[in-house]
């Protein structure tokens, strides 16, 4: 009965600032003339149109799967088995991506895979007339964006899986001829391969709802996705009807990847608790073997996709141009209107307030996102019979549209005596929505590596329930919590699309400055302000890595 009760205190939380707001809106879909009809949501599986739309969603998605573990896999094999200096500094620059705002990912990919962009003018320098990589706009920037987005995803969970290998098999698998090639197949992907299909799944669902990258990056009406087509028919043309009948059909699809990825997850889970001493090699004595020039081809690739862009739109931060068609020169204006409290003309309210309030609401996403987190994780795990159904269900916000989550909670809370959207709560409350998901991933990891005989030894001792979890428990899970609470302030302080949808001028964000910015073509100070944003999502991966935490 205590378990219950304490399942309570999230299940009413999710009620209310989840389910009640998403029910309200995908409602309309299920309505016609006022009255209860299925013909919005068949209409939507029988019109060719959104059937394409559904069809290039699910291409681009899957091409972009493949694309993020193809890039991860060498990573993650690097981290599982190799040390070297700066390990932990590369793990945190490569994990920032997957919380920045799209926004920063955009203004990054235009300024430096653009047709007069960094790369494309480094290569017009050795005699090109035109620049030779047109990629923007195209289903190849697609795929390129949601790379950067996603590898880390993959490099993480694979890596936590792929350093637990018993290396007697590999070397028993040696002994008996295999061979690279024949030795990775056959002794070394089997035993991965859950941690691989957990963080594809993971992925896909990502790239299934992805907005802001294929709405700029797309560039076209042949590259519509659900997610953008539900943007188009609710904030365009006003149709909340054909909008949250594609979202319900898109919240399905998405809650059986969802299903899906907790499955895997489990047996990815089962395989971190399995722990072997495998002695990691030095990196510098892989890079002596022929397999050294790959090593460095990776590395390039990675310094191309994933450190160039960022590390464009941090270099544009330090960049101002005196007037129209003059060359561009180093400068520190723009950090300076920061810390001065400049307010930006285009945003509205200072660039420091901005950043208050930005740092405001991811430290309100922690106060409520971890408790509800940690209680689902807790009560899951000590369950052995909680269904994945369950963890779906609970998980569900993280393949949720947040723009439908946006719009449910301008219907919902419109209906209430005091309207919320438009005041500080509303963003609070949607931001833990969108991240108590990862709090829950980060600690159940951990309760599950507490074994029950700990727990019961404990309490033959005479300590009551609470006893038992706040001085043997709490001590194991710390780490856990403490990981999911930066992962959820990072999240919060990223988040752009159902804040855009909520705030108020005064309520400003960092991303959405970052937006109303680039929306000016003032891409100089978007840089400065997305270079503080990186830089606070960079220290707080930092601190996830020293902890030797591992995101799975």
């Amino acid at each position: 009965m205590a378990d219950i009760a304490l399942l309570l205190i999230p299940l009413l939380f999710l009620l209310f600032f989840f389910f009640f707001p998403l029910l309200s809106i995908l409602g309309e879909g299920f309505t016609s003339g006022g009255k209860f009809s299925l013909r919005p949501v068949a209409k939507v599986i029988t019109d060719p149109y959104y059937l394409r739309i559904i069809g290039f969603t699910l291409l681009q998605a899957a091409l972009s799967t493949a694309a993020s573990i193809l890039l991860g896999l060498p990573g993650a094999y690097l981290l599982a088995r190799f040390d070297f200096r700066g390990k932990s500094l590369i793990t945190a620059v490569t994990t920032v991506p997957f919380v920045l705002p799209s926004i920063i990912v955009v203004l990054g990919f235009v300024i430096f895979f653009g047709n007069n962009g960094v790369l494309n003018r480094f290569l017009m320098s050795f005699g090109f007339e035109e620049p030779p990589l047109r990629i923007l706009y195209s289903l190849r920037a697609i795929i390129l964006a949601h790379t950067f987005y996603n590898f880390p995803i993959c490099v993480r969970i694979v890596s936590a899986v792929w350093s637990r290998i018993d290396p007697d098999l590999e070397r028993a698998a040696s002994s008996l001829g295999a061979r690279r090639f024949s030795l990775f197949r056959y002794a070394v992907l089997p035993q991965i391969m859950p941690g691989i299909l957990a963080a594809a799944a993971l992925i896909f669902v990502f790239c299934f709802t992805s907005f802001a990258i294929i709405l700029v990056l797309g560039g076209g009406p042949q590259y519509t996705t659900v997610e953008v087509e539900i943007y188009r028919l609710a904030k365009v043309q006003l149709d909340l009807q054909g909008a949250s009948a594609l979202a319900i059909w898109e919240a399905l699809l998405t809650a059986l990847f969802m299903f899906l990825y907790i499955k895997l997850q489990r047996r990815v889970s089962f395989a971190e608790s399995v722990k072997f001493h495998y002695e990691k090699r030095s990196l510098i004595s892989l890079m002596k073997t022929p397999s050294g020039s790959f090593i460095m081809v990776y590395f390039l690739v990675v310094i191309v996709v994933i450190i160039a862009p960022m590390a464009s739109a941090v270099f544009y931060g330090f960049l101002k141009r005196a007037s129209h068609g003059s060359t561009l020169s180093l400068t520190l204006e723009w950090y300076k209107f920061i810390i001065a409290g400049e307010t930006g003309r285009s945003v509205g309210i200072s660039y420091a307030t901005a950043i208050r309030n930005s740092l405001f609401f991811g430290f309100m996403t922690v106060v409520f996102a971890v408790p509800v987190g940690t209680l689902i994780a807790y009560i899951s795990t000590r369950k052995n019979g909680a269904s994945s159904v369950f963890e779906s269900i609970v998980m569900l916000p993280m393949g949720v549209s947040t723009i439908i989550l946006g719009l449910g909670y301008i219907k919902a809370f419109g209906m209430l005596p005091r309207d919320l959207t438009g005041t500080w709560h509303s963003i609070v409350f949607a931001h833990t929505v969108i991240a108590y998901p990862f709090v829950i991933r980060a600690t159940s990891s951990v309760f599950r590596k507490i074994k029950p005989q700990i727990t019961r030894a404990a309490m033959s001792l005479g300590a009551n329930r609470w006893q038992t979890f706040w001085r043997v428990e709490f001590p194991i899970i710390r780490p856990g919590i403490i990981a999911g609470a930066t992962f959820a302030f990072a999240i919060s302080m990223g988040e752009i699309n159902a804040t855009l949808m909520l705030y108020n001028p005064n309520l400003t964000t960092l991303p959405i400055a970052i937006y109303r910015l680039i929306s000016s073509y003032n891409y100089f100070a978007a840089c400065a302000l997305g270079t503080v944003l990186i830089c606070i999502c960079f220290f707080v991966f930092l601190l996830i890595d020293r902890m030797g935490f591992e995101i799975a």
